[in-house]
């Protein structure tokens, strides 16, 4: 992404020991700085909050929940099946 200058502020007040916290995790991730750390959390929630209708997304959900359908149906079959055996 090309540079593009802030022109916009937003200001809120923090614990200290919010502060440190935040400082730590800047570091840990290797943010520039607090700001951009801050700006990127608020865009990760901000598109967390937009579903994603794309085809992509889709399809991609649809395959997730025919995988776990998948597990979910041998599952069953071998608790029947073990169930059976158990029986007998």
């Amino acid at each position: 992404m090309p540079f593009e200058p802030k022109k916009r502020m937003i200001s809120c007040r923090i614990s200290e020991e919010n502060f440190l916290i935040l400082r730590q995790v800047c570091l840990d991730r290797r943010f520039v700085s607090l700001s951009d750390l801050v700006r990127t959390a608020v865009e990760e929630l901000v598109l967390k909050q937009k579903p994603d209708f794309s085809i992509t997304a889709i399809h991609s959900a649809v395959k997730m929940l025919s995988t776990r359908i998948e597990v979910m149906d041998r599952d069953l079959k071998e608790l029947i099946s073990s169930s059976i055996n158990t029986t007998r």
